[in-house]
C-alpha cells in the first residue's frame, strides 16, 4: 500500500512534524493532576484542562514568533500559516491521555460499526483524526522500540515519576500511583501502560489503515499504491519514528 505521505497534503504533514517536535516543549516533569492539585500558575491559566498540552503548544508558538530568525514558517501564505497553526494545536492537545479513549471512540465510530464508511482520506476531518492518532502513537511508542531504547525511556520516566512522588510527600499530598520511590512498581506500570494504552491504540491505528478509502494522491497527482483499495498504510516508519522527541 502507498505510504501515509501520499494520502495527506504536504501542509498537513508539515504541521504533524512541527507538532511532534514541540509537543513536550518546556515540560516541567510533573503531571497535569499535580499541577492542578498544587494550584500551579499554568493550571490557573488553562482552567485545569489539558494544562501541560496547552502549555507546550502556547510556549512553543511564543518561541517561534519571538524572533524573526526562529520563524521557519514565515514564508507561508497567511491562510497556510493559520492552517498549520490550527493543525499543530489540535495534534499537540490530542496527546493528553485524559482524552485517549475519546479518540479511540471516534475511530471506532468510523471503522467498527456495521456499514461504517471507514476513514475517508478526501475528508479533512478524517485526516485530522488520523494525524491525532499518529502523534499519539508516536508519543507512547516507547514499548515498540528495541529493548535497550525501551529500557532507557522507562528508566527516565520512572525517575521523573519518583521525583514527583518525593515532592508530593514533602507537600503532604497523597503519592500518585506508580510514583512511590519506596514502593516501586515499574513492571506493573509498564504492563498496564502496554495493555491499556499502547496496544489498543496500535490496533486502532492499524485498523484505520485497513478501513480507509480515497486519498490525497488519488486522481490528484500523488502516489498510487500496490493495494487494491488504494488506501495508505498508517504504519509508516518515518512517522512512527516521530517518537524520538517524546
Amino acid at each position: 500500500m502507498a505510504a501515509l505521505a501520499t494520502a495527506m497534503p504536504a501542509l498537513e504533514l508539515l504541521a504533524l512534524f512541527v507538532a511532534a517536535a514541540v509537543h513536550d516543549y518546556d515540560h516541567p516533569g510533573r503531571s497535569n493532576s499535580f499541577l492542578v492539585e498544587t494550584g500551579d500558575d499554568r493550571a490557573l491559566l488553562y482552567n485545569d484542562r489539558s494544562v501541560l498540552e496547552n502549555h507546550h503548544a502556547s510556549a512553543s508558538w511564543r518561541l517561534l514568533l519571538s524572533r524573526p530568525g526562529l520563524n521557519f514558517l514565515a514564508g507561508l501564505e497567511r491562510s497556510e500559516f493559520r492552517r498549520v497553526r490550527f493543525l499543530v494545536l489540535e495534534a499537540v492537545l490530542a496527546t493528553d491521555l485524559q482524552r485517549h479513549f475519546h479518540f479511540l471512540g471516534d475511530l471506532d465510530a468510523r471503522v467498527r460499526v456495521v456499514n461504517g464508511v471507514g476513514v475517508d482520506w478526501s475528508c479533512e476531518v478524517d485526516r485530522l483524526l488520523v494525524s491525532q492518532l499518529c502523534i499519539k502513537m508516536a508519543d507512547v511508542s516507547g514499548p515498540t522500540k528495541i529493548r535497550t531504547l525501551h529500557l532507557r525511556w522507562t528508566q527516565s520516566i520512572a525517575s521523573e515519576f519518583y521525583a514527583q512522588g518525593d515532592e508530593e510527600c514533602l507537600l503532604g499530598l497523597p503519592v500518585s500511583s506508580f510514583m512511590s520511590r519506596e514502593r516501586p512498581e515499574l513492571a506493573r506500570l509498564q504492563d498496564s501502560f502496554i495493555v491499556h494504552i499502547v496496544s489498543p491504540l496500535a490496533t486502532a491505528y492499524q485498523r484505520a489503515g485497513t478501513h480507509a478509502r480515497g486519498g490525497h494522491g488519488e486522481g490528484g497527482g500523488g502516489g498510487g499504491g500496490g493495494g487494491g483499495s488504494g488506501a495508505p498504510s498508517l504504519v509508516h516508519p518515518g512517522l512512527v519514528h516521530l517518537a524520538w522527541c517524546t
